[in-house]
């Protein structure tokens, strides 16, 4: 597409395509700079190039944060603490605001990020979705000659059956002595392959997003009748690479040094760490027991995991098999846990190190009902949950304490 008002510039992408990469140099002026030039307007002004929100001003309008027209919303999945997140399977995309660090409320940043979600999230509980600006997603990567942006598709605040309690929420974290809040959305990728430039520079012109004339369908649907209408992708179950079960970059330092510290307890201990690291996992694993210690049968950890709602619950019964180990998993340890499961039931299996690759298949192929946990795994569990240097050595203190109580 021809430029119409930035000299220098010849051509410019006529469409972001869902998870199309675009080359992002921080340099609208350069013409290789794909990202930068596809959002130069009319109006002469670009966005910020900044992790995080994104916005863009209507021409001649406000320049605050809750008046834009649409908003970028750039994540890099990489931060454990802020365990920003796409299922392809849903179309859910959640997203952790820019309250990021200690010493301000959670609605006073410099961006001004979390007050836009308060009001896209406050105008679609009152049912005003016409009101709501467009957000557009992206993960920012590093690939073969510099940095680039996978557009990750057009999102919408809230999803199906998601009530207004539980789409946007204020969640805590400590860091140091001091605790904060920041909040986590939940987004809807729609079914749009595509979204158009000219769209977005109708908006920026004063358009309504809803009614200009290249408004993907998908979201003109959504603003009409509030249903969503997901971008879903059938479930794909692969096997993992040994480098995907164990640490790994960005964070590959941080998750060795936590993962190392649970290989210093003992073998019976790691059990007592495994009934505690599923509460971790999911709140709804309760009546959690360690067997006793002279024959578990393959399975060391039993328990319960809560199914339904507050008015009428059902419980599935759940074994969990511990291995401290080095060495990978492999089809004999997996059988004996199988074995050990019961119709309707599921198991879960926890080690630190990893799961051979024949023996996922396997579980792939045959349906069979049992979680894997590698080391890795465990690592970003705990990072995720603020556990880690010595707040996680006091922990694991704990897990001992624990199994020498038991003794």
């Amino acid at each position: 597409m021809n430029t119409s008002g930035d000299a220098g510039l010849v051509q410019r992408p006529d469409e972001l395509r869902v998870d199309g990469s675009y080359r992002n140099l921080s340099n609208w002026k350069d013409t290789r700079d794909e990202f930068n030039r596809f959002f130069r307007f009319s109006d002469g002004v670009g966005i910020a190039n900044a992790q995080g929100f994104r916005p863009k001003s209507l021409k001649n309008g406000s320049t605050a944060i809750e008046d834009c027209g649409f908003c970028l919303l750039v994540t890099n999945f990489g931060e454990p603490e802020w365990p920003d997140s796409l299922d392809s399977e849903t179309g859910l995309f959640t997203y952790y605001g820019d309250n990021r660090k200690p010493g301000n409320r959670v609605n006073k940043t410099p961006i001004g990020g979390n007050r836009l979600l308060e009001k896209a999230f406050e105008l679609r509980h009152d049912g005003d979705r016409e009101a709501i600006c467009p957000f557009l997603c992206f993960e920012s990567y590093v690939g073969v000659g510099g940095s680039y942006m996978r557009f990750l598709g057009l999102a919408v605040p809230g999803a199906e059956g998601l009530s207004n309690l539980e789409d946007l929420v204020a969640v805590w974290r400590r860091k140091g002595n001091e605790r904060f809040q920041n909040y986590r959305a939940v987004f809807t990728i729609l079914k749009a392959e595509s979204v158009p430039y000219s769209w977005l520079e109708e908006i920026v012109l004063g358009a309504s997003p809803a009614k200009a004339k290249s408004c993907p369908p998908a979201f003109a649907k959504w603003v009409e009748t509030g249903k969503y209408d997901p971008l879903t992708t059938p479930p794909a179950r692969v096997p993992r690479k040994k480098a995907d079960q164990l640490p790994r970059p960005p964070r590959k330092e941080r998750e060795e040094k936590a993962l190392e510290a649970v290989r210093s307890l003992s073998d019976r201990q790691f059990e007592y760490f495994t009934k505690a690291l599923l509460r971790l996992m999911d709140p709804k694993f309760f009546d959690l027991e360690v067997t006793r210690k002279v024959v578990d049968g393959g399975r060391d950890v039993v328990g319960k995991y809560r199914v339904g709602h507050d008015d009428h619950l059902i419980s599935l019964d759940i074994c969990a098999e511990a291995k401290h180990w080095k060495k990978a998993i492999g089809v004999r340890e997996m059988m004996r846990l199988i074995s050990r499961i019961k119709h309707r039931d599921f198991g879960v299996f926890v080690t630190t190190s990893h799961f051979d690759i024949g023996v996922q298949k396997e579980l792939i192929e045959d349906g069979h009902p049992v979680v894997l946990v590698s080391g890795g795994d465990i690592a970003r569990i705990l990072i995720a949950r603020e556990l880690e240097g010595a707040t996680l050595d006091r922990w694991l203190d704990g897990i001992r304490q624990e199994d020498a109580a038991a003794e």
